[in-house]
Protein backbone atom coordinates (compact mmCIF):
# COMPACT_ATOMS: atom_id res chain seq x y z
CA UNK A 1 0.00 0.00 0.00
CA UNK A 2 2.90 2.36 0.63
CA UNK A 3 3.69 2.45 -3.10
CA UNK A 4 0.05 3.23 -3.91
CA UNK A 5 -0.05 5.99 -1.30
CA UNK A 6 3.19 7.44 -2.69
CA UNK A 7 1.82 7.54 -6.24
CA UNK A 8 -1.44 9.09 -5.05
CA UNK A 9 0.41 11.69 -2.97
CA UNK A 10 2.51 12.66 -5.98
CA UNK A 11 -0.78 13.24 -7.82
CA UNK A 12 -2.17 15.42 -5.04
CA UNK A 13 -4.13 12.84 -3.02
CA UNK A 14 -2.74 12.58 0.51
CA UNK A 15 -2.96 9.35 2.47
CA UNK A 16 -5.37 10.80 5.04
CA UNK A 17 -7.84 11.76 2.31
CA UNK A 18 -7.72 8.29 0.79
CA UNK A 19 -8.23 6.64 4.17
CA UNK A 20 -11.03 8.98 5.27
CA UNK A 21 -13.01 9.40 2.05
CA UNK A 22 -12.14 6.56 -0.31
CA UNK A 23 -11.21 3.31 1.42
CA UNK A 24 -13.78 1.50 3.61
CA UNK A 25 -13.89 2.41 7.28
CA UNK A 26 -12.88 -1.13 8.20
CA UNK A 27 -9.82 -1.10 5.97
CA UNK A 28 -6.42 -1.75 7.56
CA UNK A 29 -3.30 -1.54 5.42
CA UNK A 30 -2.07 -4.86 6.77
CA UNK A 31 -4.89 -6.49 4.81
CA UNK A 32 -3.01 -5.66 1.60
CA UNK A 33 -0.53 -8.40 2.42
CA UNK A 34 -3.11 -10.70 0.80
CA UNK A 35 -3.02 -10.01 -2.97
CA UNK A 36 -6.78 -10.30 -3.33
CA UNK A 37 -7.28 -7.64 -0.66
CA UNK A 38 -4.80 -5.29 -2.32
CA UNK A 39 -6.61 -5.78 -5.61
CA UNK A 40 -9.86 -4.84 -3.84
CA UNK A 41 -8.28 -1.68 -2.40
CA UNK A 42 -6.88 -0.66 -5.78
CA UNK A 43 -10.23 -1.24 -7.46
CA UNK A 44 -12.02 0.82 -4.80
CA UNK A 45 -9.59 3.73 -5.11
CA UNK A 46 -9.66 3.73 -8.91
CA UNK A 47 -13.44 3.48 -9.15
CA UNK A 48 -14.13 6.16 -6.55
CA UNK A 49 -11.66 8.64 -8.06
CA UNK A 50 -12.71 7.96 -11.64
CA UNK A 51 -9.37 6.41 -12.59
CA UNK A 52 -8.51 3.22 -14.42
CA UNK A 53 -6.45 0.54 -12.71
CA UNK A 54 -3.80 1.14 -15.35
CA UNK A 55 -3.66 4.85 -14.48
CA UNK A 56 -3.49 4.05 -10.77
CA UNK A 57 -0.57 1.71 -11.38
CA UNK A 58 1.51 4.24 -13.27
CA UNK A 59 4.38 6.14 -11.67
CA UNK A 60 3.81 9.05 -11.73
CA UNK A 61 0.06 8.68 -11.26
CA UNK A 62 -1.90 9.63 -14.34
CA UNK A 63 -5.03 11.67 -13.59
CA UNK A 64 -7.77 12.23 -16.16
CA UNK A 65 -6.79 15.06 -18.50
CA UNK A 66 -8.06 18.55 -17.65
CA UNK A 67 -7.60 19.70 -21.22
CA UNK A 68 -11.40 19.57 -21.63
CA UNK A 69 -11.98 21.90 -18.66
CA UNK A 70 -12.35 25.61 -19.43
CA UNK A 71 -10.33 27.50 -16.84
CA UNK A 72 -11.27 31.05 -15.93
CA UNK A 73 -9.09 33.47 -13.97
CA UNK A 74 -6.28 30.92 -14.06
CA UNK A 75 -4.98 33.04 -16.94
CA UNK A 76 -7.37 30.79 -18.88
CA UNK A 77 -4.80 28.00 -18.77
CA UNK A 78 -4.93 24.54 -17.27
CA UNK A 79 -3.80 24.60 -13.65
CA UNK A 80 -2.80 21.03 -12.87
CA UNK A 81 -2.59 21.82 -9.14
CA UNK A 82 -6.39 22.08 -8.98
CA UNK A 83 -6.92 18.74 -10.75
CA UNK A 84 -7.55 16.61 -7.63
CA UNK A 85 -10.22 19.02 -6.31
CA UNK A 86 -11.99 19.14 -9.67
CA UNK A 87 -11.85 15.35 -9.98
CA UNK A 88 -13.36 14.92 -6.50
CA UNK A 89 -16.07 17.49 -7.27
CA UNK A 90 -17.01 15.75 -10.51
CA UNK A 91 -17.21 12.34 -8.83
CA UNK A 92 -19.35 13.66 -5.98
CA UNK A 93 -21.64 15.43 -8.44
CA UNK A 94 -22.20 12.22 -10.39
CA UNK A 95 -23.23 10.37 -7.25
CA UNK A 96 -25.68 13.10 -6.26
CA UNK A 97 -27.23 13.44 -9.72
CA UNK A 98 -27.74 9.70 -9.98
CA UNK A 99 -29.20 9.38 -6.48
CA UNK A 100 -31.01 12.59 -5.48
CA UNK A 101 -34.74 12.23 -5.07
CA UNK A 102 -37.35 13.58 -7.49
CA UNK A 103 -35.29 16.30 -9.11
CA UNK A 104 -37.35 18.45 -11.50
CA UNK A 105 -36.14 19.02 -15.05
CA UNK A 106 -33.94 22.03 -15.73
CA UNK A 107 -36.38 24.95 -15.75
CA UNK A 108 -34.24 28.08 -16.21
CA UNK A 109 -33.15 27.59 -19.82
CA UNK A 110 -33.52 30.94 -21.60
CA UNK A 111 -34.54 32.81 -18.42
CA UNK A 112 -33.09 36.30 -17.92
CA UNK A 113 -31.39 37.35 -14.67
CA UNK A 114 -34.15 39.84 -13.85
CA UNK A 115 -36.72 37.04 -13.95
CA UNK A 116 -34.59 34.89 -11.65
CA UNK A 117 -34.49 37.79 -9.20
CA UNK A 118 -38.23 38.39 -9.42
CA UNK A 119 -38.99 34.72 -8.80
CA UNK A 120 -37.06 34.92 -5.55
CA UNK A 121 -38.55 38.25 -4.48
CA UNK A 122 -42.05 36.86 -4.88
CA UNK A 123 -41.34 34.64 -1.90
CA UNK A 124 -38.57 36.43 0.00
CA UNK A 125 -37.83 39.93 1.19
CA UNK A 126 -34.47 39.95 -0.54
CA UNK A 127 -32.14 37.68 -2.51
CA UNK A 128 -29.62 35.88 -0.32
CA UNK A 129 -27.68 32.62 -0.44
CA UNK A 130 -30.47 30.49 1.07
CA UNK A 131 -33.15 31.76 -1.32
CA UNK A 132 -30.83 31.41 -4.33
CA UNK A 133 -29.88 27.85 -3.39
CA UNK A 134 -33.56 26.93 -3.05
CA UNK A 135 -34.42 28.50 -6.40
CA UNK A 136 -31.63 26.53 -8.10
CA UNK A 137 -32.76 23.19 -6.66
CA UNK A 138 -36.43 23.95 -7.47
CA UNK A 139 -35.35 24.70 -11.05
CA UNK A 140 -33.47 21.40 -11.40
CA UNK A 141 -29.96 22.73 -10.73
CA UNK A 142 -27.83 20.80 -8.24
CA UNK A 143 -25.87 23.00 -5.82
CA UNK A 144 -22.97 21.56 -3.80
CA UNK A 145 -20.08 22.82 -1.70
CA UNK A 146 -16.82 20.90 -1.71
CA UNK A 147 -15.77 21.22 1.93
CA UNK A 148 -12.90 18.74 1.92
CA UNK A 149 -10.22 18.57 -0.76
CA UNK A 150 -7.00 16.56 -0.87
CA UNK A 151 -4.14 18.38 0.86
CA UNK A 152 -2.09 18.35 -2.30
CA UNK A 153 -4.72 20.22 -4.30
CA UNK A 154 -5.52 23.86 -4.82
CA UNK A 155 -9.12 24.90 -4.31
CA UNK A 156 -11.40 26.50 -6.88
CA UNK A 157 -14.09 29.10 -6.19
CA UNK A 158 -16.70 27.63 -8.50
CA UNK A 159 -17.29 24.85 -11.00
CA UNK A 160 -20.18 24.96 -13.49
CA UNK A 161 -20.90 21.78 -15.43
CA UNK A 162 -23.56 19.39 -16.64
CA UNK A 163 -23.98 15.76 -15.62
CA UNK A 164 -26.00 14.51 -18.56
CA UNK A 165 -28.74 17.10 -18.97
CA UNK A 166 -28.49 18.25 -15.33
CA UNK A 167 -26.69 21.52 -14.47
CA UNK A 168 -24.45 21.19 -11.41
CA UNK A 169 -22.83 24.11 -9.60
CA UNK A 170 -20.07 23.24 -7.14
CA UNK A 171 -18.56 25.88 -4.87
CA UNK A 172 -15.15 25.23 -3.40
CA UNK A 173 -13.99 28.33 -1.53
CA UNK A 174 -12.78 28.18 2.06
CA UNK A 175 -15.03 31.16 2.76
CA UNK A 176 -18.11 30.53 4.87
CA UNK A 177 -19.81 33.92 4.68
CA UNK A 178 -23.24 33.59 3.01
CA UNK A 179 -22.84 36.88 1.13
CA UNK A 180 -19.53 35.78 -0.37
CA UNK A 181 -20.90 32.42 -1.51
CA UNK A 182 -24.11 34.04 -2.75
CA UNK A 183 -22.00 35.90 -5.28
CA UNK A 184 -19.99 32.79 -6.15
CA UNK A 185 -23.21 30.81 -6.72
CA UNK A 186 -24.85 33.59 -8.72
CA UNK A 187 -21.72 33.85 -10.87
CA UNK A 188 -21.72 30.14 -11.64
CA UNK A 189 -25.45 30.32 -12.35
CA UNK A 190 -24.62 33.14 -14.75
CA UNK A 191 -22.43 30.77 -16.77
CA UNK A 192 -25.43 28.44 -17.12
CA UNK A 193 -27.92 31.19 -17.96
CA UNK A 194 -25.53 32.64 -20.56
CA UNK A 195 -24.92 29.13 -21.93
CA UNK A 196 -21.18 29.36 -21.39
CA UNK A 197 -21.60 25.77 -20.24
CA UNK A 198 -24.25 23.46 -21.69
CA UNK A 199 -25.10 19.75 -21.80
CA UNK A 200 -22.16 18.03 -23.48
CA UNK A 201 -19.82 21.02 -23.20
CA UNK A 202 -16.65 21.13 -21.08
CA UNK A 203 -16.93 22.05 -17.39
CA UNK A 204 -15.94 25.60 -16.49
CA UNK A 205 -13.69 26.23 -13.47
CA UNK A 206 -13.35 29.61 -11.72
CA UNK A 207 -10.79 30.85 -9.24
CA UNK A 208 -10.44 34.13 -7.32
CA UNK A 209 -13.84 35.42 -8.34
CA UNK A 210 -13.33 38.76 -6.62
CA UNK A 211 -10.43 39.66 -8.92
CA UNK A 212 -10.83 41.68 -12.10
CA UNK A 213 -10.87 39.90 -15.44
CA UNK A 214 -10.74 40.82 -19.12
CA UNK A 215 -12.49 37.59 -20.08
CA UNK A 216 -15.85 38.30 -21.77
CA UNK A 217 -17.60 35.28 -20.27
CA UNK A 218 -16.37 36.15 -16.79
CA UNK A 219 -17.62 39.71 -17.12
CA UNK A 220 -20.97 38.48 -18.40
CA UNK A 221 -21.30 36.07 -15.47
CA UNK A 222 -20.35 38.86 -13.04
CA UNK A 223 -23.09 41.10 -14.45
CA UNK A 224 -25.65 38.30 -14.23
CA UNK A 225 -24.65 37.66 -10.62
CA UNK A 226 -24.95 41.31 -9.66
CA UNK A 227 -28.31 41.69 -11.39
CA UNK A 228 -29.72 38.64 -9.60
CA UNK A 229 -28.42 39.77 -6.22
CA UNK A 230 -29.04 43.53 -6.48
CA UNK A 231 -31.15 44.32 -9.54
CA UNK A 232 -28.22 46.23 -11.07
CA UNK A 233 -25.68 44.53 -13.39
CA UNK A 234 -22.93 46.93 -12.25
CA UNK A 235 -23.74 48.17 -8.74
CA UNK A 236 -21.49 50.70 -7.05
CA UNK A 237 -21.63 52.51 -3.74
CA UNK A 238 -20.08 55.90 -3.07
CA UNK A 239 -17.19 55.92 -0.63
CA UNK A 240 -18.53 57.62 2.48
CA UNK A 241 -15.50 56.56 4.54
CA UNK A 242 -17.68 54.26 6.62
CA UNK A 243 -16.28 52.47 9.60
CA UNK A 244 -17.22 48.80 9.79
CA UNK A 245 -19.89 49.55 12.40
CA UNK A 246 -21.44 52.36 10.37
CA UNK A 247 -21.40 50.19 7.24
CA UNK A 248 -23.09 47.35 9.14
CA UNK A 249 -25.86 49.67 10.36
CA UNK A 250 -26.36 51.20 6.91
CA UNK A 251 -26.38 47.81 5.17
CA UNK A 252 -28.86 46.34 7.65
CA UNK A 253 -31.28 49.16 6.92
CA UNK A 254 -30.76 49.89 3.24
CA UNK A 255 -30.20 46.31 2.03
CA UNK A 256 -33.69 44.89 2.66
CA UNK A 257 -35.27 48.14 1.47
CA UNK A 258 -33.60 47.50 -1.90
CA UNK A 259 -34.32 43.76 -1.94
CA UNK A 260 -30.68 43.07 -1.13
CA UNK A 261 -28.97 40.92 1.43
CA UNK A 262 -27.21 43.31 3.88
CA UNK A 263 -24.05 41.24 3.53
CA UNK A 264 -24.10 41.60 -0.25
CA UNK A 265 -24.53 45.36 0.13
CA UNK A 266 -21.52 45.47 2.46
CA UNK A 267 -19.42 43.56 -0.08
CA UNK A 268 -20.49 45.90 -2.88
CA UNK A 269 -19.20 48.77 -0.75
CA UNK A 270 -15.95 46.89 -0.24
CA UNK A 271 -15.48 46.22 -3.95
CA UNK A 272 -16.56 49.70 -5.06
CA UNK A 273 -14.01 51.37 -2.83
CA UNK A 274 -11.38 48.65 -2.40
CA UNK A 275 -12.17 48.55 1.33
CA UNK A 276 -12.52 44.82 1.77
CA UNK A 277 -11.38 44.87 5.39
CA UNK A 278 -14.15 47.27 6.35
CA UNK A 279 -16.70 45.15 4.48
CA UNK A 280 -15.57 41.90 6.11
CA UNK A 281 -15.65 43.44 9.57
CA UNK A 282 -19.15 44.74 8.85
CA UNK A 283 -20.22 41.14 8.17
CA UNK A 284 -18.86 40.18 11.57
CA UNK A 285 -20.80 42.98 13.29
CA UNK A 286 -23.92 41.77 11.49
CA UNK A 287 -23.15 38.17 12.59
CA UNK A 288 -23.41 36.98 8.99
CA UNK A 289 -19.81 36.00 8.37
CA UNK A 290 -20.35 32.23 8.64
CA UNK A 291 -22.89 29.48 7.98
CA UNK A 292 -22.82 29.38 4.17
CA UNK A 293 -21.62 25.79 3.88
CA UNK A 294 -24.34 24.59 6.23
CA UNK A 295 -26.99 26.42 4.17
CA UNK A 296 -25.86 24.55 1.06
CA UNK A 297 -25.56 21.23 2.90
CA UNK A 298 -29.04 21.59 4.43
CA UNK A 299 -30.60 22.09 1.01
CA UNK A 300 -28.85 18.93 -0.20
CA UNK A 301 -30.10 16.90 2.76
CA UNK A 302 -33.69 17.78 1.86
CA UNK A 303 -33.24 16.07 -1.50
CA UNK A 304 -30.74 13.33 -0.87
CA UNK A 305 -30.67 10.40 1.53
CA UNK A 306 -27.49 8.43 2.30
CA UNK A 307 -29.71 5.35 2.25
CA UNK A 308 -29.97 5.76 -1.52
CA UNK A 309 -26.28 5.06 -2.15
CA UNK A 310 -23.71 2.42 -1.28
CA UNK A 311 -21.65 2.63 1.89
CA UNK A 312 -18.61 3.48 -0.23
CA UNK A 313 -20.42 6.36 -1.96
CA UNK A 314 -21.78 7.65 1.34
CA UNK A 315 -18.27 7.70 2.79
CA UNK A 316 -16.97 9.61 -0.23
CA UNK A 317 -19.74 12.19 0.02
CA UNK A 318 -18.32 13.30 3.36
CA UNK A 319 -16.32 15.69 1.15
CA UNK A 320 -19.55 17.72 0.95
CA UNK A 321 -20.06 17.89 4.71
CA UNK A 322 -19.25 21.19 6.47
CA UNK A 323 -18.00 19.21 9.48
CA UNK A 324 -15.29 17.63 7.34
CA UNK A 325 -13.89 20.95 6.11
CA UNK A 326 -10.17 21.53 6.38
Amino acid sequence: MSEIYDRLAAGGFDRAFIREAVLPEWWDDSLAEVPANQALAEDTIARRLGLTLRDLGRSPLRLPSLQHVKFKRYKNKVDSAVAPAILVAQQAAKIIVESARLLPPFLLDGIKPAEVRQRILRRHRYVDLASLVELCWDAGIVVLHLSKVPQGSKRFDGLAMFCGDRPVLVLGSRRDGPAWLAFHLAHELGHVLKQHVTAGSPPLADSDLMSTSNDQQENEADRVACEILTGDPQPRLQDLKYTAIRLAVAAAQAGPERGMDPGVLALIYGKSNNRWGVAQNALKYLSIDSGAREIIAAALRKRFSPEDVSESAERFLAVLSPESSR
